[in-house]
């Protein structure tokens, strides 16, 4: 007896990696360009709020230098501590508070990009930085209304 002559049958249901990248592609996030879209996202997300307090507090400033107070108001309490071991500049103070703010918006993205696997993985990430920033631009607004009073 000879065996009939058809073509091999295909699986129509995805195996192995094909599974992951088929079917749930809609609902998953991904890409060769996924951390640099996030960085950019956490940036768009967190930079709107103290640029926000710049544009409608700028009348209060003794001085521009006063605009960094946006992006570190509740940052600059614990380097407080820095005026205990001496006076740092209004310099050092601006830099560490530029560096923990660019910190908070970039470093998230890198640790935590093996777990960002859903949209609402990244959407909740980026709705922390958003509040992180606009609870650090409303305590600068505070230290910038207060000293005018």
């Amino acid at each position: 007896m000879s065996k009939p002559n058809h073509p091999p049958v295909t699986p129509t249901v995805p195996v192995g990696d094909e599974a992951h990248r088929g079917g749930g592609a809609a609902s998953e996030v991904g890409g060769p360009l996924r951390p640099l879209a996030l960085c950019v996202a956490s940036l768009a997300v967190m930079a709107p709020w103290p640029l926000l307090g710049m544009l409608l507090l700028h009348a209060q400033f003794d001085r521009p230098s006063e605009a960094f107070m946006f992006l570190g108001g509740i940052t600059l309490f614990p380097l407080m501590i820095l005026a205990l071991l001496g006076n740092p500049s209004e310099e050092v103070l601006i830099v560490l508070v530029a560096l923990v703010w660019l910190a908070a918006a970039l470093l998230p993205d890198f640790w935590l990009r093996k777990r960002l696997v859903s949209w609402g993985a990244v959407g909740g990430l980026l709705a922390a930085q958003s509040a992180f920033a606009l609870a650090q631009a409303l305590m600068g607004a505070m230290l910038i209304i207060g000293k005018s009073v």
